[in-house]
Parts: C-alpha cells; structure tokens; sequence
C-alpha cells in the first residue's frame, strides 16, 4: 500500500534525475562528445571513466616516421654465418693488440675534461 507522500516524491526525484542526467550532458566538452563507435566506451567517456585520444602536436608529426619496422616477437634473430672464416692465430693476436689500445687510449682520455 503506497501513501500519498511517496508518489509525488517519487515523481520529484525522477524530474531531478533527468535533469541532473540533461545537465551532465551539456557540460562534456566537443571532444568528449564524438562518438568512439563503441556504446561502452561513449558511456566511459560520458562517465568520465575514460578520455578519446587527442591529435599529436606537429613536432611529433613532423618527427614520427611513417616506417616503422620492428623486430617481430618471438622470431629468434638470425645468427652469424655457418661459412664465415676463422682468424688465424696471428690475426686474432693483432684483433686482441687493437682492442687493447683502444682500451688504454679510452682510459687516458676517460680521466680529462672536455
């Protein structure tokens, strides 16, 4: 049994629920409002649960390349070649002789100011 108090409650809160809902809607910004395509998503959006993904500045326009060549995952890289000649004794000395000058020179230069 309903009392005459509840139905003209009920009918206010139902006028201040569309209008709260009314209100929301004319305060998303142009952004917001652009449909995604995707119900829940423009419900999100709507919610403020989540945002649509802005244009990028030019700086990154102009800087991004447009090919972008990744290494697939997973794939395992190829190794060195199966035919590639071993150095000989004396070549691999003179390998270990660069490198260590390299090493001593780099260590020099390491302790100096620019």
């Amino acid at each position: 049994m309903t009392k005459s108090w509840q139905i003209p409650s009920l009918r206010a809160a139902s006028l201040l629920l569309g209008t709260a809902l009314i209100l929301a809607g004319c305060a998303t910004t142009a952004s917001e409002r652009k449909s995604s395509g995707n119900a829940i998503k423009d419900l999100a959006i709507w919610a403020g649960f989540a945002t649509n993904t802005e244009e990028p500045a030019a700086f990154v326009k102009e800087t991004r390349t447009t090919d972008l060549n990744y290494m697939p995952v997973g794939v395992t890289p190829p190794g060195p070649k199966k035919n590639a000649r071993k150095l000989t004794p004396e070549e691999l000395k003179a390998l270990e002789d660069q490198l260590e000058a390299a090493r001593l020179k780099n260590e020099a230069v390491g302790g100096q100011t620019p």
